[in-house]
Protein backbone atom coordinates (compact mmCIF):
# COMPACT_ATOMS: atom_id res chain seq x y z
CA UNK A 1 0.00 0.00 0.00
CA UNK A 2 1.46 3.56 -0.75
CA UNK A 3 0.27 6.36 0.68
CA UNK A 4 1.24 9.92 -0.64
CA UNK A 5 3.07 12.60 1.44
CA UNK A 6 0.20 14.71 2.60
CA UNK A 7 -2.05 11.93 3.42
CA UNK A 8 0.86 10.28 5.86
CA UNK A 9 1.42 13.59 7.56
CA UNK A 10 -1.87 13.93 8.14
CA UNK A 11 -2.39 10.09 9.86
CA UNK A 12 0.47 10.61 11.66
CA UNK A 13 -1.55 13.58 13.26
CA UNK A 14 -4.20 12.08 13.64
CA UNK A 15 -2.55 8.93 15.40
CA UNK A 16 -0.85 11.11 17.97
CA UNK A 17 -3.70 12.78 19.16
CA UNK A 18 -5.47 9.66 19.64
CA UNK A 19 -2.60 8.46 21.78
CA UNK A 20 -2.42 11.20 23.60
CA UNK A 21 -3.63 10.63 27.36
CA UNK A 22 -6.97 12.04 28.28
CA UNK A 23 -7.93 13.81 31.36
CA UNK A 24 -11.00 14.24 32.88
CA UNK A 25 -11.78 16.49 36.09
CA UNK A 26 -12.95 14.80 39.11
CA UNK A 27 -16.38 15.40 39.92
CA UNK A 28 -18.52 14.28 42.87
CA UNK A 29 -21.72 13.11 40.89
CA UNK A 30 -21.26 9.90 38.58
CA UNK A 31 -23.76 11.44 36.28
CA UNK A 32 -20.71 13.81 35.22
CA UNK A 33 -18.63 10.74 34.15
CA UNK A 34 -21.66 9.69 32.22
CA UNK A 35 -22.29 12.51 30.21
CA UNK A 36 -18.83 13.43 29.10
CA UNK A 37 -18.24 10.40 27.77
CA UNK A 38 -18.15 10.96 23.76
CA UNK A 39 -20.53 7.99 23.04
CA UNK A 40 -23.30 8.56 25.70
CA UNK A 41 -26.15 9.34 24.06
CA UNK A 42 -27.49 13.25 23.76
CA UNK A 43 -30.49 12.52 25.20
CA UNK A 44 -29.51 10.46 28.19
CA UNK A 45 -27.11 13.17 29.48
CA UNK A 46 -27.16 15.57 32.55
CA UNK A 47 -31.09 13.70 33.25
CA UNK A 48 -30.96 11.64 37.06
CA UNK A 49 -33.50 9.36 35.17
CA UNK A 50 -30.99 7.69 33.55
CA UNK A 51 -30.12 6.27 36.51
CA UNK A 52 -32.54 6.60 38.98
CA UNK A 53 -36.39 5.90 39.11
CA UNK A 54 -36.73 9.24 40.46
CA UNK A 55 -36.80 11.71 37.64
CA UNK A 56 -35.59 14.61 40.06
CA UNK A 57 -32.94 11.90 41.44
CA UNK A 58 -32.06 10.15 44.70
CA UNK A 59 -33.61 7.24 46.13
CA UNK A 60 -33.94 3.39 43.82
CA UNK A 61 -31.33 2.91 41.12
CA UNK A 62 -33.18 1.77 37.81
CA UNK A 63 -31.76 -0.77 35.83
CA UNK A 64 -28.95 0.87 34.15
CA UNK A 65 -28.23 2.80 37.28
CA UNK A 66 -27.53 -0.21 39.20
CA UNK A 67 -25.40 -1.54 36.58
CA UNK A 68 -23.60 1.28 36.67
CA UNK A 69 -22.90 1.31 40.23
CA UNK A 70 -22.02 -2.36 39.98
CA UNK A 71 -19.49 -1.29 37.32
CA UNK A 72 -17.83 1.16 39.82
CA UNK A 73 -19.05 3.77 37.79
CA UNK A 74 -17.04 3.89 35.04
CA UNK A 75 -18.08 3.64 31.38
CA UNK A 76 -15.83 1.16 29.07
CA UNK A 77 -16.03 -0.25 26.20
CA UNK A 78 -17.53 -3.54 27.89
CA UNK A 79 -20.32 -1.44 29.59
CA UNK A 80 -20.82 0.37 26.51
CA UNK A 81 -21.69 -2.65 24.24
CA UNK A 82 -23.62 -4.01 27.33
CA UNK A 83 -25.78 -0.68 27.03
CA UNK A 84 -26.66 -0.10 23.76
CA UNK A 85 -29.95 1.89 24.59
CA UNK A 86 -27.15 3.81 26.34
CA UNK A 87 -24.43 4.61 24.12
CA UNK A 88 -23.81 4.96 20.39
CA UNK A 89 -21.66 2.87 18.24
CA UNK A 90 -19.65 5.48 16.07
CA UNK A 91 -18.82 9.33 16.49
CA UNK A 92 -18.17 10.96 13.56
CA UNK A 93 -17.01 14.67 14.09
CA UNK A 94 -17.32 17.10 10.81
CA UNK A 95 -14.71 16.64 8.23
CA UNK A 96 -11.73 19.24 8.71
CA UNK A 97 -9.61 21.07 5.72
CA UNK A 98 -6.13 20.29 5.79
CA UNK A 99 -4.11 22.03 3.18
CA UNK A 100 -6.35 21.12 0.36
CA UNK A 101 -7.83 17.82 2.28
CA UNK A 102 -11.00 16.88 3.53
CA UNK A 103 -9.83 14.68 6.49
CA UNK A 104 -12.54 12.77 8.66
CA UNK A 105 -12.32 10.38 11.50
CA UNK A 106 -14.82 7.58 12.25
CA UNK A 107 -14.38 6.64 15.97
CA UNK A 108 -15.56 2.73 17.42
CA UNK A 109 -17.54 2.36 21.15
CA UNK A 110 -15.13 -0.45 21.17
CA UNK A 111 -12.13 2.24 21.43
CA UNK A 112 -9.83 -0.38 19.38
CA UNK A 113 -10.92 0.74 15.48
CA UNK A 114 -11.05 4.30 14.66
CA UNK A 115 -11.77 5.01 10.80
CA UNK A 116 -10.23 8.00 8.83
CA UNK A 117 -11.44 9.26 5.60
CA UNK A 118 -8.79 11.28 3.37
CA UNK A 119 -10.17 12.65 0.23
CA UNK A 120 -12.10 9.22 -0.52
CA UNK A 121 -9.98 7.31 0.77
CA UNK A 122 -10.21 5.02 3.83
CA UNK A 123 -7.81 3.87 6.62
CA UNK A 124 -8.18 1.86 9.26
CA UNK A 125 -5.95 2.28 12.85
CA UNK A 126 -6.16 -0.15 15.59
CA UNK A 127 -4.61 1.36 18.35
CA UNK A 128 -4.27 -1.94 20.38
CA UNK A 129 -2.00 -3.46 17.42
CA UNK A 130 -0.65 -0.47 16.67
CA UNK A 131 -1.78 -0.75 12.74
CA UNK A 132 -2.62 1.23 9.94
CA UNK A 133 -3.97 -0.20 6.76
CA UNK A 134 -6.23 0.82 3.75
CA UNK A 135 -8.85 -0.37 3.27
CA UNK A 136 -12.09 -0.24 0.77
CA UNK A 137 -14.94 2.04 0.87
CA UNK A 138 -16.93 -1.44 1.41
CA UNK A 139 -15.10 -2.54 4.35
CA UNK A 140 -15.14 1.01 5.92
CA UNK A 141 -18.91 1.12 5.65
CA UNK A 142 -19.34 -2.96 7.20
CA UNK A 143 -16.93 -1.45 9.81
CA UNK A 144 -18.69 1.41 10.55
CA UNK A 145 -22.48 -0.04 10.22
CA UNK A 146 -21.31 -3.19 12.31
CA UNK A 147 -23.08 -3.07 15.77
CA UNK A 148 -20.48 -3.74 18.66
CA UNK A 149 -20.71 -7.24 20.29
CA UNK A 150 -22.29 -7.42 23.31
CA UNK A 151 -20.65 -9.15 26.05
CA UNK A 152 -22.84 -11.42 28.44
CA UNK A 153 -23.55 -9.79 31.38
CA UNK A 154 -20.86 -10.84 33.98
CA UNK A 155 -22.52 -12.32 37.25
CA UNK A 156 -22.75 -10.09 40.64
CA UNK A 157 -19.20 -10.08 42.22
CA UNK A 158 -19.07 -11.33 45.37
CA UNK A 159 -16.55 -8.55 47.15
CA UNK A 160 -14.96 -9.09 50.35
CA UNK A 161 -17.17 -8.68 52.54
CA UNK A 162 -15.35 -5.19 54.42
CA UNK A 163 -16.24 -3.92 50.61
CA UNK A 164 -19.74 -4.75 49.93
CA UNK A 165 -21.18 -6.22 53.61
CA UNK A 166 -24.29 -7.91 53.83
CA UNK A 167 -24.79 -6.87 57.14
CA UNK A 168 -25.70 -3.22 58.47
CA UNK A 169 -24.21 -1.76 62.21
CA UNK A 170 -26.61 -4.62 64.08
CA UNK A 171 -26.08 -8.48 63.37
CA UNK A 172 -29.52 -9.15 64.71
CA UNK A 173 -29.72 -7.61 68.19
CA UNK A 174 -25.38 -7.35 68.29
CA UNK A 175 -23.56 -4.73 67.54
CA UNK A 176 -21.16 -4.59 64.82
CA UNK A 177 -18.09 -3.03 63.72
CA UNK A 178 -19.14 -1.52 60.22
CA UNK A 179 -17.85 2.03 60.24
CA UNK A 180 -20.21 5.15 59.94
CA UNK A 181 -19.54 7.54 57.06
CA UNK A 182 -19.85 11.19 57.45
CA UNK A 183 -22.99 12.78 57.43
CA UNK A 184 -24.78 9.60 56.53
CA UNK A 185 -28.19 9.09 58.13
CA UNK A 186 -29.30 5.77 58.70
CA UNK A 187 -32.34 4.38 60.08
CA UNK A 188 -33.13 0.84 62.22
CA UNK A 189 -36.36 -0.72 62.34
CA UNK A 190 -37.07 -3.88 64.36
CA UNK A 191 -40.25 -5.70 65.19
CA UNK A 192 -40.59 -8.94 67.11
CA UNK A 193 -43.84 -11.73 67.61
CA UNK A 194 -44.12 -12.60 71.00
CA UNK A 195 -45.56 -15.93 70.05
CA UNK A 196 -43.13 -18.58 69.80
CA UNK A 197 -42.56 -20.91 66.79
CA UNK A 198 -40.21 -23.14 68.56
CA UNK A 199 -39.16 -24.25 71.97
CA UNK A 200 -35.67 -25.36 73.39
CA UNK A 201 -37.78 -27.62 75.87
CA UNK A 202 -39.69 -30.75 75.54
CA UNK A 203 -42.89 -29.80 73.74
CA UNK A 204 -44.24 -26.26 73.14
CA UNK A 205 -48.16 -25.83 73.96
CA UNK A 206 -47.83 -22.81 72.59
CA UNK A 207 -46.32 -22.25 70.23
CA UNK A 208 -48.01 -21.24 66.73
CA UNK A 209 -48.19 -23.11 63.62
CA UNK A 210 -49.23 -22.58 60.31
CA UNK A 211 -52.99 -22.35 61.67
CA UNK A 212 -51.64 -19.37 63.88
CA UNK A 213 -49.67 -18.09 61.00
CA UNK A 214 -46.46 -18.78 62.83
CA UNK A 215 -47.27 -15.91 65.56
CA UNK A 216 -47.89 -13.46 62.76
CA UNK A 217 -50.69 -12.42 64.54
CA UNK A 218 -49.49 -12.44 67.96
CA UNK A 219 -48.56 -9.42 70.04
CA UNK A 220 -45.06 -7.57 68.99
CA UNK A 221 -42.89 -4.68 69.81
CA UNK A 222 -41.69 -2.47 66.81
CA UNK A 223 -38.98 -0.16 67.64
CA UNK A 224 -37.33 2.03 65.81
CA UNK A 225 -34.04 4.60 65.47
CA UNK A 226 -31.52 6.57 64.11
CA UNK A 227 -28.05 6.58 63.23
CA UNK A 228 -25.80 9.48 62.37
CA UNK A 229 -21.85 9.78 61.19
CA UNK A 230 -20.38 13.03 62.57
CA UNK A 231 -17.19 11.97 61.24
CA UNK A 232 -15.35 9.17 59.77
CA UNK A 233 -14.59 8.08 63.44
CA UNK A 234 -17.23 9.11 65.74
CA UNK A 235 -21.42 8.52 65.20
CA UNK A 236 -24.34 9.11 67.34
CA UNK A 237 -27.33 6.96 67.60
CA UNK A 238 -30.93 7.29 69.35
CA UNK A 239 -33.24 4.53 69.49
CA UNK A 240 -36.62 3.42 71.17
CA UNK A 241 -38.58 0.44 72.03
CA UNK A 242 -41.95 -0.14 73.53
CA UNK A 243 -40.15 -2.64 75.51
CA UNK A 244 -40.94 -0.88 78.64
CA UNK A 245 -40.87 2.16 77.14
CA UNK A 246 -36.90 1.83 76.92
CA UNK A 247 -35.13 5.06 75.37
CA UNK A 248 -31.60 3.91 74.54
CA UNK A 249 -28.93 7.25 73.34
CA UNK A 250 -25.03 6.90 72.76
CA UNK A 251 -22.13 7.20 70.62
CA UNK A 252 -19.63 4.92 68.60
CA UNK A 253 -16.15 5.77 68.11
CA UNK A 254 -14.35 3.44 65.14
CA UNK A 255 -10.91 2.32 66.33
CA UNK A 256 -9.82 -0.19 63.53
CA UNK A 257 -10.86 -0.76 59.65
CA UNK A 258 -9.72 -3.74 58.40
CA UNK A 259 -7.64 -2.63 55.62
CA UNK A 260 -4.67 -2.30 54.32
CA UNK A 261 -2.26 -3.55 57.58
CA UNK A 262 -5.52 -3.75 59.56
CA UNK A 263 -6.16 -7.11 60.32
CA UNK A 264 -9.50 -6.29 62.31
CA UNK A 265 -12.19 -3.40 62.85
CA UNK A 266 -13.01 -2.43 66.24
CA UNK A 267 -15.20 0.19 67.79
CA UNK A 268 -16.55 1.19 71.01
CA UNK A 269 -19.84 1.71 71.39
CA UNK A 270 -21.43 3.80 74.84
CA UNK A 271 -25.14 3.95 75.44
CA UNK A 272 -27.37 4.92 78.02
CA UNK A 273 -31.13 3.12 78.17
CA UNK A 274 -33.92 4.90 80.63
CA UNK A 275 -37.23 2.98 80.93
CA UNK A 276 -40.65 5.26 80.95
CA UNK A 277 -39.53 7.27 78.21
CA UNK A 278 -36.35 7.78 79.84
CA UNK A 279 -37.42 8.98 82.98
CA UNK A 280 -35.79 6.50 85.42
CA UNK A 281 -34.00 3.02 85.54
CA UNK A 282 -31.00 4.05 83.63
CA UNK A 283 -29.05 1.24 82.19
CA UNK A 284 -25.03 2.23 80.70
CA UNK A 285 -24.03 -0.27 78.38
CA UNK A 286 -20.31 -0.76 77.30
CA UNK A 287 -19.18 -2.92 73.77
CA UNK A 288 -16.24 -3.28 72.24
CA UNK A 289 -17.01 -5.05 68.73
CA UNK A 290 -14.55 -6.57 67.05
CA UNK A 291 -14.90 -8.45 63.36
CA UNK A 292 -12.57 -9.99 61.06
CA UNK A 293 -13.79 -10.66 57.45
CA UNK A 294 -12.43 -13.81 55.53
CA UNK A 295 -12.28 -13.32 52.19
CA UNK A 296 -15.34 -12.86 50.26
CA UNK A 297 -18.00 -15.13 52.40
CA UNK A 298 -17.76 -14.77 55.78
CA UNK A 299 -17.23 -12.24 58.51
CA UNK A 300 -16.65 -13.45 62.33
CA UNK A 301 -17.93 -11.09 65.21
CA UNK A 302 -16.68 -11.11 69.08
CA UNK A 303 -18.43 -8.69 71.09
CA UNK A 304 -17.47 -8.32 74.94
CA UNK A 305 -19.86 -5.71 76.89
CA UNK A 306 -20.70 -5.23 80.31
CA UNK A 307 -24.11 -3.23 81.35
CA UNK A 308 -24.29 -1.35 84.42
CA UNK A 309 -27.25 -0.76 86.78
CA UNK A 310 -28.62 -3.94 84.13
CA UNK A 311 -30.45 -4.99 87.44
CA UNK A 312 -32.20 -1.62 88.48
CA UNK A 313 -35.11 -2.11 90.09
CA UNK A 314 -34.75 -2.82 93.94
CA UNK A 315 -33.38 -5.69 95.45
CA UNK A 316 -35.09 -7.36 98.71
CA UNK A 317 -33.30 -9.18 100.95
CA UNK A 318 -35.12 -12.87 100.56
CA UNK A 319 -34.47 -16.10 100.85
CA UNK A 320 -36.19 -16.65 97.37
CA UNK A 321 -34.02 -14.11 95.66
CA UNK A 322 -31.20 -16.33 93.66
CA UNK A 323 -27.28 -14.74 93.66
CA UNK A 324 -27.55 -13.62 90.42
CA UNK A 325 -31.00 -11.61 90.50
CA UNK A 326 -28.95 -9.75 93.58
CA UNK A 327 -26.23 -8.06 90.98
CA UNK A 328 -26.51 -4.98 89.40
CA UNK A 329 -24.44 -5.40 86.62
CA UNK A 330 -23.88 -7.55 84.07
CA UNK A 331 -20.96 -9.17 81.51
CA UNK A 332 -21.96 -10.83 78.14
CA UNK A 333 -19.09 -11.93 75.57
CA UNK A 334 -21.24 -11.89 72.32
CA UNK A 335 -20.09 -13.88 69.30
CA UNK A 336 -21.69 -14.14 66.06
CA UNK A 337 -20.75 -14.77 61.99
CA UNK A 338 -22.01 -13.89 58.89
CA UNK A 339 -21.95 -16.20 55.97
CA UNK A 340 -22.61 -15.13 52.42
CA UNK A 341 -24.38 -17.78 50.14
CA UNK A 342 -25.08 -14.71 46.85
CA UNK A 343 -23.14 -11.54 46.55
CA UNK A 344 -25.72 -9.74 48.39
CA UNK A 345 -27.31 -12.68 51.01
CA UNK A 346 -26.21 -14.35 53.88
CA UNK A 347 -27.32 -16.18 57.08
CA UNK A 348 -26.16 -14.97 59.99
CA UNK A 349 -25.85 -16.01 63.82
CA UNK A 350 -24.98 -14.79 67.04
CA UNK A 351 -25.29 -15.61 70.62
CA UNK A 352 -24.93 -13.79 73.90
CA UNK A 353 -23.89 -15.79 77.03
CA UNK A 354 -23.66 -14.10 79.82
CA UNK A 355 -20.61 -14.70 81.91
CA UNK A 356 -20.84 -12.59 84.95
CA UNK A 357 -23.70 -10.29 87.09
CA UNK A 358 -26.71 -9.75 86.87
CA UNK A 359 -29.06 -13.35 85.85
CA UNK A 360 -32.87 -13.44 86.27
CA UNK A 361 -34.75 -15.96 87.65
CA UNK A 362 -35.66 -18.66 84.57
CA UNK A 363 -33.77 -16.16 81.80
CA UNK A 364 -32.08 -17.50 78.87
CA UNK A 365 -28.53 -17.05 76.73
CA UNK A 366 -30.36 -15.01 73.91
CA UNK A 367 -29.20 -17.00 70.88
CA UNK A 368 -30.59 -15.10 67.34
CA UNK A 369 -30.91 -16.44 63.41
CA UNK A 370 -31.52 -14.77 60.49
CA UNK A 371 -31.08 -14.58 56.48
CA UNK A 372 -30.95 -11.45 55.15
CA UNK A 373 -30.69 -9.50 51.71
CA UNK A 374 -28.86 -6.15 51.24
CA UNK A 375 -29.47 -3.25 48.21
CA UNK A 376 -27.97 -0.71 47.50
CA UNK A 377 -29.73 1.20 51.02
CA UNK A 378 -31.28 -1.03 52.49
CA UNK A 379 -30.83 -4.36 54.30
CA UNK A 380 -33.83 -6.76 55.13
CA UNK A 381 -33.33 -9.41 57.85
CA UNK A 382 -35.79 -12.73 59.21
CA UNK A 383 -35.34 -13.37 62.29
CA UNK A 384 -35.71 -16.27 64.17
CA UNK A 385 -34.86 -15.54 68.00
CA UNK A 386 -35.57 -16.04 71.75
CA UNK A 387 -35.56 -12.05 73.08
CA UNK A 388 -38.09 -9.86 72.18
CA UNK A 389 -36.22 -7.26 73.65
CA UNK A 390 -33.79 -5.37 70.99
CA UNK A 391 -31.85 -2.49 73.39
CA UNK A 392 -28.40 -3.09 74.39
CA UNK A 393 -28.94 -3.83 77.75
CA UNK A 394 -32.81 -5.65 77.52
CA UNK A 395 -31.36 -7.94 75.18
CA UNK A 396 -28.87 -9.41 76.73
CA UNK A 397 -30.54 -10.60 79.92
CA UNK A 398 -33.93 -11.15 78.22
CA UNK A 399 -33.20 -14.66 76.73
CA UNK A 400 -36.88 -17.18 76.98
CA UNK A 401 -37.52 -20.79 76.10
CA UNK A 402 -39.42 -20.17 72.96
CA UNK A 403 -38.15 -18.66 69.24
CA UNK A 404 -40.45 -16.07 67.86
CA UNK A 405 -40.38 -14.53 64.26
CA UNK A 406 -39.49 -11.15 63.39
CA UNK A 407 -37.43 -8.69 60.88
CA UNK A 408 -34.81 -5.99 61.05
CA UNK A 409 -34.88 -3.56 58.28
CA UNK A 410 -32.07 -0.77 57.87
CA UNK A 411 -32.26 2.03 55.41
CA UNK A 412 -29.34 4.72 55.34
CA UNK A 413 -31.23 8.12 54.02
CA UNK A 414 -28.03 9.57 52.38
Amino acid sequence: MRINGRARCALLMIAGMMLLPGTTAAMPAFMMRFSRDPFSRAELKNQCATCHINPQGGGPRNEFGSAFEKNDHLVTPQFRAAWPSHFLQTISPEAIAAQGMQVKATFASNEEETIIEINGEYFRLRLKEAALEKITTEQAAQVMAAPVAAQAPAAEPKLPLRDQPTFDHFLVNLPTALPYDKGRLSMRFTHRFTQPVMSTESGCAGCAGVGELYGLDSFSFSSFGGEYGITKELAATVYRSPFDKTIEMGGVLQLLRQQGGEPLSAAVRVTVEGRNNFQDLYTTNLVFPVSRAMGSVAEIFVVPMTSFNANPGKIFASPFITEGEKRRNQTVIGVGGSFRFRPRSALVMEWMPRVAGYHARDSRNVLSFGILRSTNAHVFELVLSNSFATTTGRTAGFGLTGFSLGFNLYRRLR
